[in-house]
């Protein structure tokens, strides 16, 4: 498992979660792409497009220290190791549809919406690609600082014409492979007593 390969998983995460969900909600047309959302990658209609345009560093960004980590070997025993601390950032999403008609868009942007308001926090069998660890999770949530302005200067940076688009975050950590030799714990500690001979 390579772990750095996260930020692909993400984007194939969402993919697959969208997919799905439109297939239940009786669109089995619709097509869902990560790709840049240009006219030129557009190849069906309707396609809903979420698209990764930025990453960040996680604004709860601190020093980094490192963490005792510990694992059990196939025979029970206890084996601890030192590992560099997890790096969190943020992936941006902007979301939008492309579709045969403003009708069509909406409808399909409404249900897009719908889906990812319903999954706050994706895990388990949703999350998709090898570079997730059991218990692991991610957190995507609606960018509550986004406007017109951006919506506005996406489109134009692009050179696309203006279209609806909802902007999302997704929290996520890349983990260090580093780590320090094995740190063997004392379980216990055997101490002899002999009384001293005349």
């Amino acid at each position: 498992m390579s772990q750095f390969e996260v930020i692909k998983d993400i984007g194939e995460t969402l993919k697959a979660l969208l997919e799905e969900s439109f297939k239940a909600s009786g669109f089995t047309t619709v097509n869902v792409s990560v790709d840049k959302p240009k006219k030129d990658n557009i190849k069906n209609l309707p396609t809903v497009n979420c698209y990764m345009y930025h990453l960040s560093f996680d604004h709860r960004y601190k020093e980094r220290t490192k963490s005792l980590v510990t694992n059990y070997t196939k025979d029970g025993q206890i084996v601890e190791f030192y590992r560099d601390a997890p790096v969190y950032m943020m992936a941006h999403y902007i979301l939008s549809v492309w579709g045969n008609s403003p009708g069509e868009e909406n409808l399909l942007t409404g249900l897009a919406v719908k889906t990812l308001v319903e999954h706050p926090f994706i895990e388990g069998e949703l999350l998709k690609g090898d570079s997730f660890w059991p218990g692991d999770k991610i957190n995507v949530y609606p960018n509550l600082q986004a406007d017109f302005n951006d919506v506005l200067s996406f489109w134009r940076s692009i050179s696309e014409e203006l279209r609806p688009a909802v902007f999302y975050l997704v929290r996520f950590r890349i983990e260090s492979d580093r780590k320090s030799k094995e740190i063997r714990r004392v379980m216990g500690r055997d101490i002899a007593v002999s009384r001293p001979t005349s």
